[in-house]
């Protein structure tokens, strides 16, 4: 049995996400980046995180070739912001507060966590590239706000938890 990318991206999207945006600088200078749902802890020693930037993005081969990446792990209001990189041909950073993270990739200030990651593999994925940073830098300033979801193509922010 064949199973259809259509029936395969509509079960896929049944899976509640976490949203991120992943920066870098190009070699020109420019901040290129996009947003991903496809992003996740790949081992505690060393600290490696995985992105899965698609083969056919503007900005794959500047994020898998940058030695230092940043993910930002996006608030539930920031939903603007993933909406920004999640598109082509414009100028993602119209509009942002960037700083330099401590190893020179670009941070965008007032998201709820941002991981600087240094570039460690690049495997195939297919369509994209299963992009493997080590963890250099970590800053968590704001636990109190919900993260950003997406689920059934839809963003939103995850309801309170109540930690017990």
């Amino acid at each position: 049995m064949t199973v259809s990318k259509n029936l395969f991206k509509q079960t896929m999207g049944c899976f509640p996400t976490g949203v991120t945006v992943v920066t870098a600088y190009a070699a020109d200078g420019q901040v290129v980046g996009m947003t991903a749902s496809a992003f996740s802890s790949v081992s505690l020693d060393p600290l490696l995180v995985l992105v899965c930037p698609a083969k056919d993005a503007e900005c794959y081969s500047a994020l898998t070739e940058a030695d230092y990446f940043s993910i930002h792990l996006l608030a539930g209001e920031q939903g603007s912001l993933a909406r920004q990189f999640a598109k082509s041909d414009e100028d993602k950073t119209q509009g942002l507060s960037l700083e330099k993270g401590p190893n020179g990739s670009p941070k965008i200030q007032g998201c709820l966590a941002h991981l600087e990651c240094h570039h460690h593999a690049l495997y195939d994925g297919g369509d994209h590239g299963i992009l493997v940073g080590e963890v250099t830098h970590i800053e968590l300033p704001d636990t109190d706000r919900e993260p950003l979801v997406y689920c059934r193509s839809t963003l939103g922010s995850l309801p309170p938890i109540d930690a017990k």
